[in-house]
């Protein structure tokens, strides 16, 4: 998994890790144009990226352990809201009305 600090972008990972079969995780900002921006030029790059479901309401994975979140918790919510390709911009349609 990679985790990504605000929409800094793809730049700042090292380029061995950039082809991998990673994660990228931004912030549950769905009104953050950046933030949007960002996972929409993954999704066109091929990467799987994770689309927030509505029921989190925390902007970041911090905030979700704060709030009680167990590291499975968080684990299982990424799992399962990963996507890539068509369904990902699907996805992102979605969330990024919210």
């Amino acid at each position: 998994c990679i985790a990504m600090v605000g929409a800094s972008g793809v730049d700042n990972i090292p380029p061995h890790l950039r082809n991998s079969e990673g994660v990228y995780v931004l912030d549950n900002e769905p009104r953050n144009k950046e933030v949007v921006k960002q996972i929409e030029k993954y999704i066109d790059e091929k990467y799987n990226v994770v689309i927030w479901p509505s029921d989190i309401k925390q902007k970041d994975i911090n905030e979700m352990i704060m709030s009680g979140k167990t590291e499975r918790d968080i684990k299982d919510i990424i799992a399962c809201n990963t996507f890539s390709g068509l369904l990902a911009k699907t996805k992102l349609s979605q969330w990024k009305k919210v």
